[in-house]
């Protein structure tokens, strides 16, 4: 049987945000009692924003049309005219420019009310007020939502106000691309795919660390190879996170690593993954001597709580230790910081 991540839909979205940097969406929803942040909930958030931008009018622009007309007016496009006129119908082909609610953003809004009224998980309730706020949208098509997509929307003064509408959207189109339901429709489980799962964990750390505290500089760090020869075939070096102390010389050096197990098995013999400790070693060894430095692999808890330091002299230690998502997120947020501080998690 296939190793699942099971990890609270309040404790996915909170992941989402970071890693879409809209922190700001979990601090709206801190005095909501964690209980009741389900994918429902989250739907019908959606179903707020889509409402207060009815209410306000939705945001238009040009958008050209092409089409065949009797009735002159625009540009007119001789090449697609052509057969009209060959055939002596009263018809060309013109291209308007149309004000109209037919946008990228409405495209998204819609779509995204389209699936959650086909969405057999949500309450009946809120299908029924997704399928009405669509038909209140009927000059506006429908397209199929894809991350890409959510990465080509720009936001300038005339449509700020969508940006949560937006975001939400983003994180429900994303819950439901990593996740299915499985028993209680407050849990999701993640179904096992290490590549895109790693790098949400590694980015959501990053963007954690780099919004919460404000002690140390963060960035993803590439190091040299400190050898001579052909310096072109070797392997590049960067760090998921390297959190450098603004008031002394102290770094922590962070990878998140989501596997379906933080052991590996040899001879029946559990140890941790090899080339996930050479790796953190070799990053920790191409340090200035003259600097503190900490090595710290994260990974997430599958039934495997780990808390493990080592020490290579006064000037560098080495950590591995596991996060549990299935806790409360106030939890989350308390370890996490508690990392950076040196204790570690618990």
């Amino acid at each position: 049987m296939e190793t699942t991540f099971k990890v609270p839909i309040r404790n996915l979205f909170c992941l989402l945000s970071y890693v879409n940097e809209m922190p700001d969406l979990v601090e709206s929803f801190n005095e909501v009692d964690e209980d009741i942040i389900t994918y429902d909930f989250l739907a019908k958030q959606f179903l707020q924003e889509v409402d207060k931008l009815n209410r306000r009018g939705l945001v238009k622009n040009y958008i050209a049309r092409t089409e065949p007309t009797s009735r002159l007016g625009g540009r007119i496009i001789m090449n697609d005219s052509l057969p009209y006129i060959l055939a002596k119908k009263p018809m060309v082909v013109c291209e308007k420019d149309e004000y109209s609610a037919n946008i990228l953003f409405n495209h998204m809004m819609k779509s995204t009310l389209k699936r959650m009224c086909v969405n057999r998980y949500i309450k009946d309730e809120t299908r029924k007020r997704s399928f009405m706020y669509m038909e209140l949208l009927p000059e506006v098509e429908t397209i199929v939502l894809t991350r890409e997509i959510f990465l080509k929307v720009y936001f300038g003064r005339h449509n700020v106000h969508y940006k949560r509408m937006i975001h939400i959207a983003r994180l429900l189109h994303e819950m439901a691309l990593l996740s299915h339901k499985q028993g209680n429709w407050s849990l999701f489980s993640a179904e096992v795919d290490e590549t895109s799962l790693n790098h949400i964990f590694e980015k959501f750390l990053f963007n954690f660390y780099r919004i919460e505290q404000t002690e140390y500089h963060v960035s993803s760090e590439v190091m040299h190879w400190q050898l001579e020869g052909n310096s072109s075939i070797l392997p590049s070096m960067r760090t998921d996170i390297s959190l450098v102390r603004k008031d002394r010389k102290e770094k922590i050096i962070i990878d998140a690593k989501f596997y379906k197990n933080i052991f590996q098995q040899n001879f029946g013999k559990a140890s941790f993954h090899s080339h996930n400790m050479y790796q953190m070693f070799t990053y920790l060894m191409h340090q200035p001597k003259d600097i503190a430095r900490r090595g710290i692999l994260i990974y997430p808890y599958n039934g495997e709580e780990v808390r493990e330091k080592y020490r290579w002299d006064d000037q560098t230690s080495f950590e591995v230790v596991t996060l549990n998502l299935d806790h409360s997120w106030v939890d989350i947020y308390r370890q996490l910081m508690e990392v950076v501080n040196g204790g570690g998690l618990v």
